[in-house]
């Protein structure tokens, strides 16, 4: 047995060391709760080929879509002055006076509706490459964004915009592709000295916007083929050592 005074003794002793480890216990949850704040959160962001993947999805839809509104796919004459025809619109044509007499307007503009343009593959290429175009825009945006906010694209989300960049492009292709069976129209022939058909240039020849518009088309089927590696998963910052 212990007497009073050993007891007293006893007691002193253990409580600060009691005291101690509460308060170590205590500090023990504090520390785990801010490590479990800090926990990092699993983020994608674009790697660097997911950058280069951007850029160039970037410039492939600029590309083709100021050349596809641009009235410069193919060059005529017309009255010894130049002709030019894109796929909804044109530059340089005829136009009746009050005295009926044909004038040339040297000005570019659109045909005043859809069922105005001259060719039945006209029109198909204009909803063939305007879709597509919009297509590779849309994109394009979305992964520039990509590059500065994290989380936006994710590698699963990478193959989706590499499948929709895919299409986009053959679309884009497509319309290009059918746009000379349209040189059979009149207005085309009366440019190209009678002479034109469907694949047959007459007197006509391919302008820098149908080049600029097929390279778009060709460049956005390229950059579909990088969106498998665009993308990898980041960590906002790296696990404290316990």
């Amino acid at each position: 047995k212990l007497n009073a005074v050993e007891e007293s003794r006893l007691l002193h002793s253990v409580l600060p060391m009691i005291r101690t480890g509460l308060n170590d216990n205590s500090s023990w949850k504090t520390e785990l709760i801010q490590r479990a704040r800090r926990q990092p959160t699993a983020m994608t962001r674009l790697s660097g080929v997911g950058v280069f993947w951007a850029l160039l999805s970037l410039l492939a839809a600029v590309g083709a879509s100021f050349g596809f509104y641009m009235p410069y796919w193919l060059q005529g004459q017309l009255n010894g002055i130049p002709v030019y025809f894109g796929v909804f619109r044109r530059c340089n044509y005829p136009r009746r006076t009050f005295n009926d007499e044909f004038e040339m307007v040297e000005q570019c503009g659109r045909y005043s509706s859809f069922t105005d343009i001259p060719s039945l593959w006209w029109q198909v290429a204009t909803i063939a490459v305007g879709t597509g175009c919009g297509l590779a825009v849309l994109i394009a945006l979305i992964a520039i964004l990509a590059i500065c906010i994290r989380g936006i694209i994710s590698p699963f989300i990478a193959r989706i915009a590499g499948v929709l960049q895919m299409c986009s492009g053959l679309l884009i292709g497509g319309g290009v592709a059918i746009y000379p069976h349209g040189w059979t129209s009149m207005e085309v022939q009366q440019a190209c000295g009678n002479l034109s058909g469907s694949y047959k240039f007459g007197t006509c020849t391919f302008y820098w916007a149908f080049y600029l518009t097929a390279g778009g088309a060709a460049l956005t089927l390229i950059t579909a083929m990088f969106s498998c590696c665009a993308s990898t998963p980041k960590r906002d910052r790296p696990y404290d050592d316990v």
